[in-house]
């Protein structure tokens, strides 16, 4: 684009305000508008996930937002401005009741939000109105608060306090934080989408850089700088040449990576529905959803290793008869599909394909996909089969990025512009979307972010703990500014 500006030469106009306001903003929302299309179709044979959540700004204003996520992947639908109203069940569930309206009632099949008494209230009412859809809390949001237990854990708790000590140190100077970057090639904190898995991200870190950590306090250089003379510099030095510590930091890891694993799959947008229960019972924990259940009985990669206990447990059927009876009206298809599960148990027709065999193997295939390909013999279960295994367990998408929105909703635009300012969130947020969805690499523990340093809120960069009272912050604050500076 420089290019062709460079080449254009003098007198180049740019857009004016009105343009870029107006027929610029229209065109590029039209232009979202046109991408819908594949995912309404997606919507129409897989069913899809309705999610909102509840942000409030720096400068006290609410906003809800609306997303939608399906096999397709995550669309932003829209926000409301929610700053003079009382958010309570009734509230929330007109927004959410308005919306299925507007997707269609036969094309959602859930809602997720997180467990907030309100929504909790708003759950009842939708399942007055519309039996047919099911309201699930987050699982994200439920694995980030046992996170959150496993961190207030007191011996986990004064490993995260040494940990802050180290890195908040390295990160207060300049030259010192050149020298690490050197020894370890890369930044050695992390941030996290939250406070807990902010914390598993840099214990981990800590961890898998305890060999370049030691030798990097030993450092000549290091010591030449002086750094290590003052208070915390020596606080830092002793906890990095403690065995203590290192055993502490291996003990939090090991009690925060079982959740982390699930964590991830859960809180990124890959479909999750098959995987969640499997996760759980392998952490010793169970859940009663109809929906978690039916997706575990169905994902071929736990049900065969272990059809004889799930079979056994007739909850699991159970729940994928509540499925097909709360989401199929047809009594004959309803019928039909019962008859097929038992094709499904005992293997036969293309579920018993060599090929079909051997891709459940492995737990990183799309359940949804092989349903796709090898439920052939029973064309009405493999519908309902891709339409469960394409659910989300989570409604993180809903809950990420709120950074955009606080970029737009600035106070004149609230005032002035209220309809370009919600075009304009329209526009931007599902560009980040679509950018998550290209970047399939990326960590879903992480936040994204173009320089750790940017993160303001992390407290292995602060050194102070976001829960901290206002006056500790500003303590830490005015002592920040009143420390006299080492010569870089």
């Amino acid at each position: 684009m420089v290019e062709a500006i460079g080449a254009f030469g003098r007198g180049l106009r740019g857009p004016s305000p009105y343009e870029m306001s107006g027929p610029f903003l229209q065109k590029r929302k039209k232009k979202v508008l046109d991408g819908f299309k594949v995912h309404e179709e997606a919507w129409k044979t897989s069913g899809c996930t309705l999610m909102t959540d509840a942000w409030t700004d720096k400068k006290g204003r609410g906003i809800m937002n609306l997303v939608v996520h399906s096999a397709q992947g995550v669309l932003f639908l829209d926000s409301v401005d929610c700053s003079t109203v009382k958010k309570n069940g009734k509230y929330i569930f007109d927004l959410v009741d308005k919306c299925i309206e507007d997707i269609g009632e036969k094309n959602v099949i859930q809602v997720v939000t997180d467990n907030a008494s309100v929504n909790v209230a708003a759950a009842s009412l939708l399942a007055a109105k519309r039996p047919k859809i099911f309201w699930n809390g987050c699982a994200a949001h439920c694995l980030d608060l046992m996170l959150e237990d496993i961190g207030k854990l007191e011996p986990v708790q004064e490993t995260i306090v040494n940990a802050r000590h180290v890195t908040a140190f390295v990160y207060a100077h300049t030259r010192l934080l050149d020298l690490m970057r050197k020894y370890l090639g890369k930044d050695l904190v992390r941030s996290g989408v939250t406070r807990f898995a902010t914390a598993y991200l840099n214990l981990k870190s800590l961890q898998d850089n305890k060999k370049e950590l030691k030798r990097l306090f030993r450092d000549n250089d290091l010591n030449e700088m002086g750094y290590l003379k003052s208070a915390k510099g020596k606080k830092a030095e002793k906890v990095v040449n403690s065995e203590g510590f290192w055993k502490n930091v291996d003990i939090a890891v090991n009690l925060f990576e079982p959740l982390a694993i699930v964590l991830r799959r859960m809180d990124s947008d890959v479909p999750a529905m098959g995987f969640l229960h499997g996760y759980l019972l392998e952490m010793g924990q169970k859940l009663k959803s109809p929906l978690h259940l039916a997706g575990y009985y169905l994902n071929p990669y736990y049900y065969y290793p272990n059809k004889t206990n799930i079979e056994k447990d007739g909850s699991f059927r159970a729940a994928v008869i509540d499925c097909v009876t709360t989401l199929i009206d047809d009594e004959d298809i309803q019928d039909n599909i019962i008859e097929d599960l038992n094709k499904y148990k005992e293997q036969q027709g293309s579920f018993g394909h060599d090929i079909a065999t051997r891709r459940r193997r492995n737990k990183d295939f799309n359940p949804a996909t092989w349903w796709l390909n090898h439920g052939t013999a029973t064309p009405n279960l493999r519908l309902l089969a891709i339409k469960i295994l394409s659910l989300t367990c989570s409604s993180s998408a809903c809950e990420r990025n709120w950074s955009s929105f606080e970029s737009v909703h600035t106070k004149k635009r609230n005032r002035l512009l209220h309809d370009r300012m919600r075009d304009l969130v329209f526009v931007k947020f599902n560009s980040i979307l679509r950018q998550k969805k290209e970047n399939k690499g990326r960590d879903p523990l992480e936040k994204e972010i173009n320089d750790v340093l940017e993160d303001d809120n992390n407290e292995f960069i602060t050194g102070v703990e976001p829960n901290a009272s206002l006056e500790d912050q500003e303590k830490h604050k005015m002592q920040q500014h009143l420390k006299p500076k080492p010569k870089e």
